[in-house]
């Protein structure tokens, strides 16, 4: 059997720069130069015909494309892994992890696809533990915690998971149908508030001179915040992450096509001297590989 793939170097290249978002983070990773990095990235480019990576500031982020290839990627290379993993699981060994996530992100999220967990990891029992508390990975029995912020937790192994961003949604019946048609209708719209995640950068994003008023119900909980929003009671800002399956559902309607990076992320952070890392790594890598598949697709798998 002839195959006519790219060498492995390449594609963990690749994966290592798109987790990083970072050609010189992905050559420390690798012991690689940068220059090494950018030439196999190069060589992948040439190969599927298209870019894979476009510079925002100091970041590279993913084309389409690029998000494309790294979700097939990764699940090639953790079946390598796995093929080639000497600690063969006895039968019948039964693993528990606990994972610490926040409590809007579980119940949005992460829920709608464990079915496909179980599916890859039979042998591993998750403890899901919605909590916005900073748990301490030593003390609380906490094996793996996504946490969403700026990135900077000492003491832990951290690496991006995904970004997100933000715009308007509402339930398509909000007053009876009678939906905004442009930015400045929502002068006149019921606007609901989450005094952590504010209206006033998407105004200045669409040209807007409103300003934010907490009135009525307010919500600390993004999910809540959701649910309000598809009883009809207004409209929100919204996270992709969080919003994707209602409004694949139908559920929510998205306004307008202006959005704004969330200028937070969220991240996967683990202790380096876990007594059981290498299945800490697995619940890893399979939540990276779930950041790029949408509720459509799962929608679509089952």
């Amino acid at each position: 059997m002839s195959l006519r793939l790219p060498p492995l170097q390449a594609l963990q290249a690749f994966e290592a720069a798109a987790r990083h978002q970072s050609y010189s983070r992905a050559a420390e990773e690798l012991a690689l130069t940068h220059g090494a990095i950018s030439h196999q990235i190069s060589a992948l480019e040439d190969r599927v015909g298209t870019k894979l990576f476009r510079r925002e500031r100091n970041r590279m982020l993913l084309t389409d494309a690029g998000r494309l290839l790294l979700a097939n990627v990764r699940q090639g290379l953790m079946l390598l892994e796995r093929a080639f993993d000497t600690r063969v699981v006895p039968s019948g060994r039964r693993v528990s992890l606990t994972l610490s996530t926040l409590p809007s992100l579980a119940r949005c999220w992460l829920v709608p696809r464990l079915l496909d967990f179980q599916r890859l990891h039979p042998d591993i029992d998750l403890l899901v533990d919605p909590s916005g508390a900073l748990v301490d990975l030593e003390h609380d029995g906490v094996d793996l915690a996504i946490r969403y912020g700026g990135g900077s937790w000492p003491g832990v192994q951290q690496v991006l998971m995904m970004d997100d961003e933000l715009f308007p949604v509402c339930s398509p019946q909000y007053r009876d149908g009678r939906l905004p048609q442009t930015p400045a209708d929502l002068a006149d719209c019921h606007l609901m508030h989450n005094p952590w995640q504010p209206w006033e950068p998407w105004f200045h994003a669409a040209g807007l001179s409103l300003r934010e008023h907490a009135r009525g119900v307010s919500y600390t909980d993004s999910a809540l915040l959701l649910d309000a929003a598809a009883n009809g009671q207004g409209i929100v800002l919204a996270r992709r992450a969080l919003a994707s399956r209602d409004l694949a559902a139908g559920r929510l309607l998205r306004l307008f096509d202006i959005a704004i990076p969330d200028p937070n992320r969220y991240y996967l952070l683990w202790r380096h001297d876990h007594p059981r890392l290498a299945d800490v790594h697995r619940l890893r890598d399979w939540l990276l590989a779930q950041a790029l598949v949408t509720d459509s697709q799962i929608a679509a798998s089952r």
